[in-house]
């Protein structure tokens, strides 16, 4: 292609939707097409958000108390707790990253005026109850917490600027100091609605670091290391770059023989890597050969991806607790779903106690937001120093106030095993150190306890004496679990990671992976997922200039291909995970099958194929079938005239939801339904949909259900299935007379792949068939080859 040809095409904007491409031999497409379409998707995000602040849409909310150590001159922090909705759609609900107003619609009298709280300043934090134990309203645990701050100062009916606590005259009646028995009453609630900011800090931190690569850097700026150049180059044309190998265990010894006694690697770490199979053996030898450093693992459902990588967290850290602090391997564990890194950080903490490992592992949440509010309003110059440079120093003090303000009035157990947050990893720091490390800080902490007001220089004196502690902890700080967006940045100045990892990568659009490369420079960027799983989201406008001011985006196939998926295309793929270990009962065959080209396997042999609990759930299934054989724990369950019905702009099917509900209150009173571990363990059930109604409706239900059951029982939307299991799963396809949603095979592929132990299907036939009369390709096989092994049960409601 000439510079011409290029050049006319990189200016000229597709009608049409674009066919992706796998690799990019011209490194400006690679670009024009994720910046342009990103910038499209910004756009629709933000109309989005608009549409949203316009329908107000009102939430349930309880005020509880203001935020202790909070108060300043303008305004007072108070801690809400806000219900969210039933389905949790992150697009109407905010998480800690968002930014957000917040409008309290209850109007509040005082001396005879009317008084509105709105446009209120917040944001939503951990839920402080969390850890809380025996507390008697599992609600107060449950609901979202949010700090809103409310001036103090407001404008009478004269005309003049009075302070009034207005908030004060909505608080629940019960105080800090009843926290064990505190409870939500339904007369102490208020309505709230939220007023997005529509500028989306997922779309500018993509941008970002693509334009971090792209752009022309003056002398003074930073720019990306030769090793992120030569990593980017290379996912572009993975096999037509230059390539530089890397050894990981000549900077990481154990990474050798992690059994070899003079390395010191906890036994239980040592007895999980003795237990890896053939194919997780073969990505560990693969780390002594990692192209330009970026390393690539595919995985099936249930070869345990995570555990790979966190066992392998585990043995690189495990000589930290050996090493002094300039020694140690820092790792940085980023996943782009909120809940998926929530677990991950649980389960490598778990993983670290049992091994005896000593490590400081924390959950970071938002430090765009903190940088974004440092650099625009709280930031202060070093003394002695005058560059621009140094208004940059973050602002951590609005969190960190307010995590030690709730840290000291509600009481946490002792015996908790929640990842602390960075705010609470701080405090937690602070608390241990204060006396030697912290004077200043610990006097300026004494003064605001006291509601001594601080001084202008107080308060430059506090944020640098709480940066100050921060640094502390971070520079103390050996994993840290949180988003690519939270990560980039100014925070790769401050926490300098040996190995990153970002897990189920498949999920991740191509600018969002390009966030570790371009900020941080470890020995090794290591990406695991399952491009066949899942795929970026994005959204997919069909028709060019719709009417409502979504824009039509030609790029949107090429961002719902992640680099992995282009790996996996381009059979550049570092290895592969292609053994399951979840799956009983012979389910693995199918999925097997149908979206492995046969060559998923198990990890169990025909001989424990069916321990007892799994053998007793095959008989369930024959009593289901009316005694016909089961061949394996998979079955089709055709309701006869059950139909579909439309709920708003969703679908459930009433006679599907009332057939399952009776079979998962059977199977939990059944002493015998267990899990895997032994009678010990009680099972538990998901039961999955591809819609939203019908989520809410087996949801409502089930919130119905005493504790002991409802612990037991998950209900997921197949779309949030990924990354969870069950010992039976009950799928819901809902449909009647079409496939609608379930023709993706990603989706039908996370759906059939999430039970231990049995499964069973609700499908009607003509959801094997689209609405023209030919053939839904997966869903018709899935369809034939249940019938084939005579594993279709048609029912009739009686």
């Amino acid at each position: 292609m000439t510079v011409k040809e290029l050049d006319e095409l990189l200016h000229h904007f597709p009608e049409t939707k674009l066919v992706p491409l796998h690799t990019f031999p011209v490194p400006a497409q690679f670009s024009w097409r994720h910046e342009q379409g990103t910038i499209i998707e910004m756009h629709n995000e933000e109309h989005a958000l608009r549409s949203l602040n316009e329908k107000a849409q009102a939430f349930q909310a309880w005020v509880v108390a203001p935020i202790p150590n909070t108060t300043t001159a303008f305004h007072r922090s108070w801690l809400l707790l806000i219900k969210p909705p039933d389905y949790l759609d992150t697009k109407i609900f905010p998480n800690t990253t968002d930014r957000f107003h917040l409008d309290v619609l209850t109007v509040v009298q005082h001396d005879n005026a009317k008084y509105s709280l709105a446009h209120l300043p917040a944001s939503r934090i951990p839920n402080p109850f969390e850890s809380v134990e025996r507390i008697p309203d599992a609600r107060v645990a449950k609901f979202a917490s949010f700090k809103v701050d409310v001036p103090r100062a407001w404008k009478n009916p004269e005309g003049e600027h009075a302070e009034i606590d207005l908030m004060d005259k909505l608080r629940m009646s019960q105080s800090w100091s009843s926290a064990h028995e505190i409870e939500l009453h339904e007369k102490e609630h208020h309505l709230v609605t939220i007023e997005w900011d529509v500028h989306s800090a997922t779309f500018e931190a993509e941008l970002a670091a693509l334009r971090f690569f792209t752009e022309e850097k003056r002398i003074d700026e930073r720019r990306p290391t030769q090793k992120a150049e030569r990593a980017f180059q290379m996912i572009q044309n993975f096999h037509s770059s230059s390539k530089d190998y890397y050894d990981l265990s000549k900077y990481i010894p154990q990474l050798r023989d992690p059994a070899k006694p003079s390395y010191k690697v906890p036994p239980t770490i040592i007895q999980k890597f003795l237990s890896f199979n053939q194919d997780q053996v073969r990505a560990f030898q693969g780390l002594q050969r990692i192209p330009n450093g970026v390393y690539f693992v595919n995985g099936c459902p249930g070869s345990g991806k995570t555990e790979w990588n966190l066992i392998l967290a585990a043995i690189v850290q495990a000589r930290n607790v050996q090493y002094c602090q300039r020694k140690f391997k820092r790792i940085l564990f980023l996943v782009d779903i909120n809940k998926t890194v929530d677990d991950a950080a649980k389960r490598y903490y778990s993983l670290c106690k049992e091994a005896g490992m000593n490590l400081r592992i924390v959950r970071m949440h938002g430090w765009p937001l903190e940088m974004r509010q440092s650099s625009k309003l709280h930031s202060i110059q070093r003394e002695g120093k005058g560059s621009p440079t140094d208004t940059l120093i973050p602002d951590f003090t609005s969190r960190f106030l307010t995590v030690a303000g709730l840290s000291k009035q509600i009481p946490h157990s002792s015996t908790s095993d929640m990842v602390p947050t960075l705010d609470e990893a701080s405090w937690q720091f602070y608390e241990k150190n204060k006396s030697e490390s912290f004077p200043v800080l610990q006097v300026l902490l004494k003064k605001m306890e006291a509601g001594d007001v601080l001084t202008t220089d107080d308060w430059k004196r506090l944020r640098r004496h709480v940066s100050g502690l921060y640094r502390a902890v971070l520079a103390r700080t050996d994993f840290i679990a949180t988003t690519p967006v939270a990560a980039c940045g100014r925070f790769s100045r401050f926490f300098r990671p040996d190995i990153v990892f970002m897990d189920e990568a498949a999920h991740a659009r191509e600018l969002t992976t390009l966030i570790p490369l371009a900020y941080f420079s470890p020995k090794a960027w290591i990406f695991t997922g399952d491009a066949k799983q899942t795929q970026p989201f994005v959204k997919d406008i069909h028709k060019k200039g719709a009417p409502d001011g979504i824009k039509f985006n030609p790029f949107s196939a090429q961002l719902r291909l992640s680099t992995i998926a282009r790996a996996d295309h381009a059979n550049a793929m570092n290895s592969q995970l292609l053994i399951n270990r979840r799956a009983h009962g012979n389910l693995h065959r199918l999925p097997s099958a149908l979206f492995y080209d046969g060559k998923m396997t198990s990890s169990h042999a025909s001989s424990d194929m069916y321990p007892d609990c799994v053998s007793h759930l095959r008989d369930y299934l024959q009593r289901v079938g009316h005694g016909r054989h089961v061949d394996e724990n998979r079955v089709i369950v055709d309701l006869l005239l059950s139909k579909e019905e439309r709920l708003q702009d969703s679908f459930w099917n009433p006679f599907h939801h009332e057939w399952v509900l009776e079979q998962v209150s059977c199977l939990l009173r059944d002493p015998k339904f267990s899990g895997l571990q032994g009678s010990n363990e009680a099972g538990t059930i998901m039961i999955a949909t591809p819609y939203s109604a019908a989520f809410k409706q087996y949801k409502a239900a089930i919130n119905l259900w005493p504790d002991k059951w409802h612990r037991r029982v998950q209900v997921l939307t197949v779309d949030r299935a990924q990354g969870n299991e069950s010992d039976v799963v009950f799928l819901d396809l809902v449909r009647t007379e079409s496939p609608g949603f379930m023709v993706d095979p990603r989706r039908l592929n996370v759906a059939i792949t999430r039970a231990r132990q049995a499964e069973i299907i609700m499908m009607r036939p003509a959801m094997a068939h689209t609405r023209t009369g030919g053939r839904s390709e997966f869903l018709s096989r899935l369809w034939e080859d249940t019938k084939a092994r005579n594993r279709v049960i048609t029912l009739s409601m009686t």
